[in-house]
């Protein structure tokens, strides 16, 4: 079953989660209090990717505009590897003072606490999302010279490489549910830097296709070849590029992953602190990105370069992550195998 849940259930389970995080204490700082906290300070934003690449630029996009807000500096910091969660895991080594906060992956972190990943160290439902900052499908694409040009050719491959930075980055995990629900010859590539790198690697014909937020693709698209999206409805920038839905209808006994996954993917880019940022940090923050990410004048410089923002509030993504922690229920096992054990 494919759950949507609307903005009024999204208010009411955050107001039923909420005070597990954010547990006030006898008396809370009045926002002026934050205000001046933050003025006059470096604030940094962690990105777990090269420059250049999706998560780097969403974060540079709102940098000046926090700065501006905050009355502090506003640095990007680069930290790139396994998937982006390195630097999810190097926020929790920070000071949890909210002067260093992070541009990531909501899918990635869900879904590698939920696969119990290796080097794992936080908990996404203690984690203080401050606000999702977009959303875009995923697209699946081929090399303009690729061997397998069509869909249909990919399922006739005897072998189908695929380009991934590693297991559950929020791309091979998409990458393996594909190949499940179509029957492909599947084999995920990992290892390398960002998107740059695994579109040159698709480009060049060193993989056979490979998979990006369309968002991070679109730069690339004269040099690739879309083939399908992977999500529930076409993208506005490439509206002639069907869901894979459109181009093969899915198995009804495999159609519950595609569900999920999607499901999954509603949080994506988002911003977020560490836990134990003190309560008023967190609310000024929020209300920091909330002015900006609705500011018209940001939103028109997201689209000047094809990256749109869809904002959701920081407290009703911290009820949408602690839903979705929950959604796999009893096909975790199963759900796991797939995304993990079957096409590396």
């Amino acid at each position: 079953m494919h759950v949507r849940l609307n903005r009024r259930q999204f208010v009411a389970l955050a107001g039923s989660v909420s005070t597990a995080f954010m547990a006030a204490p006898a008396a809370i700082a009045a926002p002026s209090d934050a205000a001046a906290f933050y003025r006059g300070k470096v604030l940094r934003i962690l990105v777990g990717s090269p420059p250049g690449g999706g998560y780097d630029i969403y974060a540079r996009l709102v940098a000046p505009a926090l700065a501006e807000k905050l009355g502090a500096e506003v640095l990007v910091e680069n930290k790139a590897g396994n998937g982006g969660l390195a630097a999810l895991a190097t926020l929790l080594t920070r000071p949890a003072d909210g002067l260093t906060i992070m541009n990531g992956s909501a899918e990635a972190a869900i879904l590698s606490q939920m696969l119990g990943r290796p080097g794992v160290t936080w908990d996404v439902v203690k984690l203080q999302w401050l606000a999702k900052l977009a959303a875009a499908p995923k697209l699946w694409f081929a090399g303009k010279t690729a061997r397998y040009q069509t869909i249909a050719d990919t399922r006739q491959a005897p072998r189908l490489t695929w380009s991934a930075t590693g297991p559950a980055d929020d791309i091979s995990d998409v990458q393996a549910i594909i190949s499940y629900v179509l029957g492909l010859h599947s084999k995920i590539v990992v290892g390398y830097r960002g998107s740059g790198d695994m579109s040159l690697a698709v480009i060049s014909n060193e993989v056979d296709c490979g998979l990006l937020s369309a968002d991070s693709a679109l730069p690339h698209i004269d040099s690739i070849k879309p083939l399908a999206l992977f999500g529930a409805k076409r993208w506005s920038h490439l509206p002639d590029v069907p869901t894979l839905r459109e181009v093969a209808p899915l198995p009804a006994d495999k159609a519950w992953i595609v569900d999920l996954r999607e499901k999954i993917g509603e949080a994506q880019r988002a911003m977020v602190a560490a836990p134990g940022v003190p309560a008023d940090r967190i609310n000024y923050l929020r209300s920091a990105f909330a002015k900006i990410l609705t500011d018209p004048a940001v939103i028109a410089e997201g689209a000047r370069t094809n990256r749109e923002l869809e904002y959701m509030s920081g407290t009703d993504l911290q009820a949408v992550v602690a839903e979705l922690m929950k959604a796999a229920g009893p096909r975790l096992p199963e759900f796991k195998k797939i995304v993990l054990d079957t096409y590396f």
